[in-house]
Formats: C-alpha cells, sequence, structure tokens
C-alpha cells in the first residue's frame, strides 16, 4: 500500500502531523510506502519563498490583514478579483513584498518586465493589477480571470504529481492541497480517496468540499461545525489531531523533571512554535517580575540569530530560573516536566499539552485558526489569552493556588486526545480495502 500525503509550508504542524501518521502507519502495516509533497514544490522557488515570505511577516506585523484573508472577507476578495478597487492596506503590503523579492519587476511597465518563468509572470502581473487597480481601473478587467488561470495551473499540476506517484490513498493535512485535488476527484481524473485530516479546533470553509471522502478531527466540537457546513455525519471521525507516538504515555511530573535534572519548583515551558513568535518577550516580561519563583523551560528552535543570544544570556544570567532548548524530537518531556504550557497556540501545541494534561496561556493570537484553538482552550475552561505584559503576575496567581491549577490540569486532560495517528492509520487502511466506504454505505 501506497500512502501520499498532501501539505502545505510554512509552519511545522501540517509535516509533523503527516510524520506522525506516517509512524503509526509503519507500526500497524509491513511493507507500506508513504511519500510527502508539499505544494510549494510545486511552484517556482523564488516565487513560493516569497508567498512564505509575506505569509510570516502578515501574521506577525498585520494580523488585521491576515484575519480578512483567512476569513475570505467578501471586500477583500473583491478587491483581489478586480470588482473593487484595492484600498491602501492591501495594495501597500503587495507592493512592499514585491519590492522585497523581485525588485527588478517592482515599479517598472508592464511591457518591460523581465519576467524568468510563467510563475513569476503570474504573481506580479497579479500584484501589479491589485495595485493599480485604483489608478488604472482597466487593469481590473483581467484580475477574476488571472486568479482562476493561476488556480487552475496549481490545481493540474498537483493532479499532474498524484497521477505520477500513483498512491492508494491521498492524506491531506492542509486545506489548499485539499481543495486544489477538488475538481480532479470529481471529474474522476484522480480515483484514490482524499482524507482531509484537520489539524485545528475549527473549521475553515476552504475545507469543505464534496471530494474529500472522509474527515479527521479533532474533537466532537469540530465535528459538529463541519456538519452545520452540510458535510454527512458519516464521512466524519473524531479522532484526534495526530501526535508523535511519545504523546500516547507521556512521562509523569516527577519522572520528567528526573530526566531533565530539575527540582519540583512551580515550572512552566514556553514555546512559540517553528518561528518562536513572542518567546523572548514572554521570557523577559516573566524574569521582570520579582515575585515570582517560576522555573522556565524554554523551546526556542526558530528564534532569529539576536533573539537567541539574548535568551542565552539570560540564561546565563539566571542559571537556576531559565533552560533554553533547541528544537526536541520529545517535546513530550518538555510538556510533561512543566505545570503549565505559555506559548502561540497552533493546534498541534495545543493537542501536545493537552495530551499531557496541562493548560494553555496563550500570549498572542494571530488570527485564523488559532483563533479557533484560542476559543476551544477558553470554551472548555483549559486555557485563556494572556499577553506578554500579564505573563508574571498570572502566573503567580496560578502557582500561588495549587488547587486550581489542578482543576486546570485534569480539565486539560480530560480533553486531550493521545491516539490520533493510530486512529487515522487505520482510517487510512479501511479506506485502502474498501472497510470504510462499505461502513459509510451502511450508516
Amino acid at each position: 500500500m501506497k500512502v501520499l500525503f498532501l501539505i502545505s509550508s510554512p509552519g511545522r504542524g501540517h509535516s509533523r502531523c503527516a510524520e506522525a501518521i506516517d509512524i503509526a502507519l509503519r507500526r500497524q502495516v509491513d511493507g507500506i510506502e508513504t511519500e510527502t509533497v508539499d505544494i510549494h514544490s510545486i511552484v517556482d522557488a523564488r516565487v513560493s519563498a516569497a508567498i512564505k515570505d509575506g505569509y510570516l511577516r502578515m501574521v506577525e506585523s498585520r494580523p488585521a490583514l491576515y484575519q480578512r484573508l483567512y476569513d475570505l472577507d467578501r471586500q477583500l476578495y473583491r478587491q483581489l478579483a478586480g470588482e473593487l478597487p484595492a484600498d491602501a492596506d492591501i495594495a501597500g503590503f503587495l507592493a512592499e513584498q514585491q519590492r522585497r523579492w523581485f525588485p527588478e519587476i517592482a515599479d517598472r511597465p508592464w511591457y518591460a518586465m523581465p519576467y524568468r518563468n510563467l510563475d513569476t509572470a503570474l504573481i506580479n502581473t497579479l500584484v501589479n493589477g491589485v495595485c493599480e487597480s485604483r489608478r488604472h481601473p482597466a487593469n481590473r478587467l483581467m484580475l477574476r480571470g488571472l486568479l482562476q488561470l493561476i488556480y487552475r495551473i496549481l490545481a493540474k499540476r498537483l493532479k499532474d504529481e498524484v497521477q505520477r506517484r500513483r498512491p492508494d490513498v491521498l492524506v491531506a493535512t492542509q486545506m489548499y492541497p485539499n481543495a486544489l485535488l477538488d475538481r480532479a476527484v470529481a471529474t474522476g481524473a484522480v480515483r484514490q480517496p482524499l482524507i482531509g485530516v484537520i489539524t485545528d479546533y475549527g473549521i475553515h470553509g476552504v475545507w469543505v468540499r464534496g471530494s474529500t471522502r472522509y474527515y479527521c478531527v479533532a474533537h466532537p466540537a469540530t465535528a459538529d461545525m463541519l456538519t452545520r457546513r452540510g458535510v454527512a455525519a458519516n464521512r466524519i471521525r473524531v479522532t484526534g489531531i495526530p501526535l508523535m507516538p511519545a504523546f500516547e504515555q507521556p512521562r509523569d511530573r516527577q519522572r520528567a523533571r528526573r530526566e531533565l535534572g530539575l527540582d519540583e519548583r512551580p515550572t512552566a515551558l514556553i514555546t512559540g512554535g517553528g518561528q518562536s513568535i513572542g518567546t523572548l518577550a514572554s521570557v523577559r516580561e516573566i524574569l521582570a517580575d520579582a515575585r515570582n519563583n517560576v522555573r522556565l523551560l524554554v523551546n526556542a528552535p526558530g528564534t532569529m540569530a539576536k533573539d537567541r543570544h539574548i535568551l542565552d544570556r539570560l540564561a546565563k544570567a539566571y542559571p537556576d530560573t531559565l533552560k533554553v532548548f533547541d528544537w526536541t524530537d520529545d517535546m513530550s518531556l518538555l510538556m510533561s516536566a512543566a505545570d503549565v504550557v505559555v506559548g502561540k497556540p497552533g493546534g498541534l501545541t495545543v493537542s501536545e499539552a493537552l495530551a499531557c494534561g496541562r493548560p494553555f496561556l496563550a500570549t498572542c493570537s494571530l488570527g485564523g485558526q488559532e483563533g479557533h484553538n484560542l476559543r476551544f482552550l477558553e470554551q472548555h475552561r483549559i486555557g485563556c489569552l494572556v499577553p506578554p505584559s500579564a505573563l508574571g503576575d498570572h502566573l503567580g496567581r496560578l502557582f500561588a493556588q495549587p488547587g486550581r491549577l489542578t482543576e486546570w490540569q485534569d480539565r486539560a486532560a480530560a480533553q486531550g486526545r493521545r491516539h490520533g495517528a493510530s486512529e487515522v492509520a487505520k482510517m487510512i487502511m479501511a479506506c485502502a480495502d474498501g472497510t470504510a466506504v462499505r461502513e459509510a454505505a451502511i450508516k
């Protein structure tokens, strides 16, 4: 049996999810073959880098604009499609990004563009059309057709990749490759079953496709969101978000601390995801609060060199309080050693914390999918939004009330799902031999 995983970078969450499922499949099936396609690999490398960079810049410095894009804000979409002139916010951001990545093209007339390939021509023609749509209304006439052309080109490239690799089952851990295959599956050009694995606690409309045979979701509440959008219940499985094997049986706190050489002092783990967003600010604020006796474990694999240098200096200045770790394949060890997890509320990070029975304090919410995850934490009283400036005070009060902390941890453990990867692996195998199809037909 051959399984093809479809992911989209940036962000390690989608690829980590695929890795966890891959491991679970190999534990359950002898001789299985797996491959992974990142949809950015079917785009010109420079265009792909510009898009990734734009995404990261937007979520960090322009979250309101990112939220509009994530929500498929109708007014914004109409601007991109040429139905309305672009407002200064979107036009300014696109122009900035073009100057960063395509300076030889920015501010040049259309007839003198030094395009290197089709992708460079398409993305820059789109940017120019949007940015000039107010000064030159005629540009708006081409934008809708251009967007449709870009979509069709990417959809065909992904369809060709699937046909070339000839898998038995397709597994999409991100919504865009799932959507790009919609027409190919509907027309029969791609006949393999397509499983969508949703790695957050909310649903984006782009996920909802008739061609997605089954959805694997984090929680019953997530399943309810899908059914409200018209997806039949027999196409939905509540599996939990797939996690690495160490989260199936995480260590207890005492054992984890012994392995790390830590005492029983109140401990918080600070993590900022793959880009370590907000990590340094959180550390500084907690250390600045002299009332705290909190030990900090910091997971900082994606920290920029300047910030990492500062973190290392702080670790030397506070050797008994601050310990900095690079990327580790066993995040369950750090989470199990902590009493609470602090950081950016990505879907996998939240799920890992809950699997270890740890509440989650979100220091930011970049909007989009993180907004779904934060609402889930708040609704189940297992976490909340605490800006870095309030972290020291919040942790101090939480650790001063051990009974309250224990309640949070118990609720977190009750919501945690540790076997998502194995459950999704079973679903894949059922699809491969037709069992899932027969069961759905019976229901």
